[in-house]
């Protein structure tokens, strides 16, 4: 059972909950956390669930973010036919073909897909798949520089290795590879460059070899900043579970201090302050619908004689024997038991009628007589029983709810002077 936010015990119809062994501890998603954000992760690898995790986690973002870059590389690509111009004019046409006529349609192809089924592409399609995707769009742009490389016969065309160059800052840093890809796509481009660096001749050859540096400096520097901003990322990441893991502990802290407040320590039932607020709070919906509201007032009767002759650890058993046997009398799910004193309860009745509030009020003083609780120094019965005073009005906004806390009480006195273990009804009309 779980606990009722003030005012609303009536709506829900909820008994209180029992009470709990300790604080709710911490949840293995945040601790595990805090040690990936204490040692760190240098192999940018989670354990497996909390890396599943992590990838749907910014899923949308990521292919968003994929989406732009990859429109931008388009542009880029196909911005080389000025570098095909000017460094290899004698392939021109043949640049334009495999740029503008097989690469481009087959990127905005598949950037088409990923944008007008997105929401698909999210829930469907791994992770592994997209990066895959993004990867093989690098080799793809590297495979159009090695081509162009390997027909052209300009005298510029060892100049045209920059543009590995651009493949690598481009996937590296602006598409933002996550690591482990971009070091297989700055691999791979290191080995198209240097297999065109070793089959075709280049008409200055001595300039191979500083371009090949520039390659290997340019990865290598790349890949430090995609390392840097993936590990941001995955920081964030756990710093964001942690702390949405930590809100909701302290949620339920808060959830459980706001029921202690409104539970009674020793019986497990309500206690007075949440049901004086829970009786105006269906007092006013009454007077608002023009119903009729009962208050039943229950003294255990002789209790001060039963501690003092059985022991004070016996009087706290029996109230809390008493207390549930009060609570279970209770058929309707809008009434509620409370501890209203030292041994004596309330129930709150919102929408009962005069017969229905004297039958759960009989109920509940059969309830108690039933539990066979021993009581030797009792001048009523040999067993614990109750005094019941019941109180029926109909609500109206000029009428307090405290009268008819006053009313059950005239009734309880009556019961009590008539003999107790017997329920006494007033009605106020």
């Amino acid at each position: 059972m779980s606990a009722i936010p003030m005012g609303q015990a009536l709506d829900a119809g909820l008994a209180p909950p029992a009470r709990d062994a300790g604080a709710s501890p911490e949840h293995p998603d945040a601790a595990l956390a805090g040690r990936l954000l204490a040692r760190g992760f240098p192999w940018m690898r989670f354990p497996a669930g909390l890396e599943n995790t992590f990838q749907r986690h910014g899923a949308a973002q990521r292919l968003r973010h994929l989406l732009i870059s990859g429109a931008l590389s388009m542009v880029v690509f196909n911005g080389f036919l000025v570098a095909d111009w000017l460094v290899a004019p004698d392939v021109l046409q043949e640049a334009v073909k495999v740029r503008l006529g097989l690469f481009t349609p087959l990127f905005l192809l598949v950037l088409g897909f990923a944008a007008l089924c997105f929401q698909w592409v999210i829930r469907q399609l791994p992770m592994w798949l997209i990066e895959g995707v993004v990867l093989m769009s690098s080799l793809c742009a590297a495979a159009a520089v090695a081509y162009i490389l390997s027909i052209t016969q300009s005298d510029g065309r060892v100049f045209y290795h920059a543009g590995f160059l651009v493949v690598l800052a481009y996937s590296n840093v602006v598409q933002r590879q996550r690591f482990w890809y971009a070091v297989a796509s700055s691999a791979a481009v290191l080995a198209v460059h240097l297999w065109c660096a070793h089959h075709i001749a280049a008409p200055e050859p001595r300039l191979l070899p500083p371009l090949t540096t520039v390659l290997l400096a340019t990865a290598f520097f790349t890949l430090i900043a995609n390392y840097a901003l993936e590990r941001d990322e995955r920081r964030q990441f756990l710093l964001s579970l942690r702390r949405r893991h930590l809100l909701q502990q302290l949620d339920g802290v808060h959830a459980q201090l706001q029921r202690i407040s409104r539970v009674d320590g020793l019986t497990g039932v309500f206690n007075r302050h949440h049901a004086q607020e829970a009786l105006e709070h269906a007092w006013r919906r009454a007077a608002h619908d023009g119903s009729t509201m009962a208050v039943i007032l229950v003294d255990v009767d002789h209790f001060k004689k039963y501690n003092d002759h059985h022991g004070h650890q016996a009087g706290d058993l029996c109230l809390q024997q008493v207390a549930q046997a009060l609570s279970q009398s209770l058929r309707r799910p809008t009434d509620l038991v409370a501890r209203y004193g030292g041994e004596e309860f309330i129930a709150l009745l919102p929408q009962a009628d005069a017969a229905q509030a004297t039958q759960a009020a009989e109920r509940m003083r059969q309830a108690v007589e039933q539990l066979a609780l021993a009581h030797g120094a009792s001048d009523t019965a040999p067993v614990v029983t109750v005094s019941v005073g019941v109180a029926m009005a109909k609500a109206t906004p000029t009428r307090d709810s405290a009268t008819l806390v006053e009313a059950a009480d005239q009734a309880l006195y009556h019961a009590k002077h008539r003999g107790r273990n017997r329920v006494a009804t007033q009605h106020l009309g």
